[in-house]
């Protein structure tokens, strides 16, 4: 079972209340998806537990998660920073130019002109447009994950083109 992939769904930020419930940021477009689950691993360096989950709800962007076992404030403190994640074979199918955070970290970021910007190093989930911080070997690039800006990515060659608005590089 450790040998599978597991895809990050979520972040917990800091414990809900004194009964153990967590505060869960989504990395994903649809919060509906949690509801489909019974179980998670939750994921923070080395570490990696299954857990069942107990029960769910909803408080502004966040998704509150109770865990079997995880019953006061100090258990679920214990979980601050970790990611919550999900076998592969579980994902929800995509839509057309929709992707999984995870599958474009280590993308090369080019522009149309052909010049090599970096490497995909994180996307900031904002609740509006993510972004995608391209890290190049002397700077560091945000580029809004805007249908307008990508003109092209390219999965076979863990590639993304990009046509950038006039300054957008040079923030």
């Amino acid at each position: 079972m450790n040998d599978e992939k597991l895809i990050r769904i979520g972040k917990i930020t800091k414990y809900q209340g004194n009964r153990g419930e967590v505060r869960v940021l989504p990395l994903t477009d649809s919060l509906e998806r949690f509801e489909l689950l019974e179980e998670v691993y939750l994921v923070k360096g080395n570490i990696r537990e299954y857990k069942r989950i107990e029960s769910l709800r909803y408080h502004k962007n966040f998704v509150i998660l109770k865990f079997e076992g995880v019953d006061d404030i100090n258990t679920a403190l214990e979980y601050r920073d970790f990611q919550v994640c999900i076998p592969e074979e579980d994902l929800l199918p995509l839509e057309e130019n929709e992707y999984y955070i995870d599958d474009l970290l280590g993308f090369n970021v080019v522009t149309r002109e052909g010049d090599f910007l970096g490497k995909i190093s994180d996307v900031l989930v904002t609740g509006g447009t993510d972004v995608f911080v391209v890290k190049g070997e002397e700077k560091e690039y945000m580029i809004p994950a805007a249908l307008e800006l990508i003109t092209e990515v390219n999965e076979e060659e863990k590639k993304m083109i990009i046509d950038p608005i006039p300054g957008l590089l040079d923030l």
